[in-house]
């Protein structure tokens, strides 16, 4: 019986306890409801890898891209370049960050190849070798992008859609630039 409620006891503790406290489930770290960050395998200049926390990007807002190798929209919108231009034209105010998932225990060496093939011109290219991140951030759809401001709070998450990318981007850019995030709340619930 006195087992029973001490578990009783720390279940409760621990369903009150973490409004405001670091929580880390799956993977994922959640210091508030919409806080993220994880840990991913990043590409790095010298032709390798290092293990890499998306929370080292705090401080500007940050687009969080989902694709996978042999996506055939996430290439069409790359041949497209609309990524390229809104990273060229928010170059040092915003950061993306391509991850790609499902990535099989393969060299890296083919990631490189899509990022100069498609001419991916941000630095941060990475890839989510356990292959959990789709199902532990409930994404839409393997080609997707959540928008974090600069304290890595979720702000925005949709599909990859061409038009999207083309015409609500910027908008969404603009409203997180300006922390105007009451705008980019109802953006958000007018599109869902």
């Amino acid at each position: 019986m006195r087992r029973n409620i001490i578990l009783f006891s720390l279940a409760v503790v621990l369903l009150i306890i973490p409004t405001g406290l670091s929580l880390v489930f799956l993977g994922i770290i959640k210091q508030d409801a919409n806080i993220i960050d994880f840990e991913v395998e990043l590409l790095t200049a010298d032709g390798g890898s290092r293990m890499f926390r998306i929370s080292e990007l705090r401080g500007k807002p940050v687009i969080l891209e989902f694709t996978y190798v042999g996506c055939a929209g996430c290439e069409y919108l790359h041949r497209l370049g609309y990524m390229q231009e809104l990273y060229d034209k928010y170059r040092g105010k915003i950061e993306i960050v391509t991850i790609f998932l499902y990535y099989g225990d393969e060299d890296l060496d083919r990631l490189r190849k899509y990022k100069e093939e498609f001419n991916l011109n941000w630095d941060y290219v990475a890839v989510d070798r356990k292959g959990g991140l789709i199902m532990e951030l409930k994404l839409p759809a393997l080609f997707s992008h959540i928008f974090l401001d600069e304290n890595g709070v979720e702000r925005f998450r949709t599909f990859g859609d061409i038009r999207r990318v083309k015409e609500l981007y910027p908008k969404v850019i603009e409203l997180l630039i300006n922390h105007d995030y009451e705008k980019l709340r109802r953006l958000s619930e007018s599109i869902s």
